[in-house]
């Protein structure tokens, strides 16, 4: 299995910059007031030009981290770039993302599927009730000198995180978030320590600072398709046998990696949270599977037919290891080489 690892260390990586998809249902008056400020939220974080530094705690490791945001009549473009340790990059054009990371083993990952440091929170596209969550105002706070509410989303039950989100006052733009367990205890945190909002950003802000020469390791995640419609995707060759109540599989898409492997690569959502499952063929014999912890994310790997199947995102332990015992093949399918 030991020739697998450095294929499923590039699809965490490429799975860490990935964050939650969220829907909330209305049931009551302060939970329609939270919708309220989400909505403000979501179309703040992505419709205004932005620049800012964030620090991020996790696990009593703290990082910093520079975004630069703009949008306008050609689309979203951001980039996010690290101020401390290893040198990082996120770059996105629309849909497109592009993860650099710096070091001994320097890594490019291409991507169409939508990835962001900032959470994205499409209410008014789902339309449906989410699963296992109850939401609720939670006060006001400052949080780089400005003034902010507080919305409170809680799990209700082992396989979801809650989340807390610190909205500006004047424009609902998020300028802290924590991720939650399920008795409310923080696990991390991302938070503005300052930011410019409309902010006049250049071509030249956008781009990036690392550049690899011919050589480096790089993947590819394609062939992506995004649809609310199950009957819309493609079809998988694998799927889970359970999933916890409330998830769907809401993206399928695939990639290959320089050497030519090819993996699939599934997303599941319960409308807050979501989890990646990848599928690549596997040369090993051995069926062990291990559980892995990166922060707040968990990583499940096993092996079933001659597949290694790797379940990956950032939710409980429970709900990953819910998912890997074990995928099974669909009928009249059969692995690529």
């Amino acid at each position: 299995m030991a020739s697998t690892r450095p294929r499923q260390t590039r699809l965490w990586l490429a799975a860490l910059v990935m964050l939650p998809l969220a829907a909330i249902a209305e049931n009551n008056d302060d939970a329609r007031e939270a919708k309220r400020w989400l909505d403000r939220m979501e179309r703040a974080v992505e419709s205004l030009d932005y620049r800012g530094s964030l620090v991020h705690w996790r696990g009593g490791q703290v990082d910093t981290f520079r975004i630069i945001h703009r949008a306008d009549a050609d689309g979203v473009r951001e980039r996010i770039y690290s101020l401390d340790g290893q040198p990082r990059e996120i770059l996105r054009r629309g849909e497109q993302v592009q993860s650099l990371a710096a070091g001994d083993q320097p890594l490019a990952v291409q991507s169409q599927l939508a990835a962001r440091l900032m959470p994205n929170v499409p209410i008014s596209r789902l339309g449906i009730p989410a699963f296992g969550y109850e939401m609720r105002m939670a006060g006001q706070d400052r949080v780089a000198g400005k003034s902010t509410r507080i919305v409170e989303i809680r799990p209700l039950d082992q396989f979801r995180y809650g989340y807390r989100f610190w909205l500006e006052e004047n424009s609902g733009m998020l300028l802290r978030s924590a991720l939650l367990d399920q008795h409310g205890q923080t696990l991390q945190q991302l938070s503005f320590v300052d930011i410019e909002l409309d902010a006049q950003i250049a071509d030249s802000d956008l781009e990036p600072a690392l550049r690899f020469p011919d050589g480096v390791s790089r993947a590819r995640l394609d062939r992506a398709v995004s649809s609310q419609s199950r009957s819309a995707l493609a079809e998988p060759s694998w799927l889970p046998p359970r999933l916890p109540p409330g998830f769907a599989l809401a993206r399928v898409g695939g990639g290959s990696f320089d050497d030519g492997g090819y993996f699939e690569h599934l997303v599941f959502s319960d409308g807050v949270a979501s989890f990646s499952v990848y599928i690549e063929a596997s040369e090993s014999e051995n069926g062990d599977s291990r559980l892995d912890s990166i922060g707040s994310f968990h990583v499940f790997t096993g092996q079933v037919d001659g597949r290694l199947i790797t379940v990956v995102g950032e939710v409980p332990s429970a709900t990953v290891e819910y998912v890997g015992q074990p995928a099974r093949a669909l009928p009249g399918t059969r692995a690529r080489q």
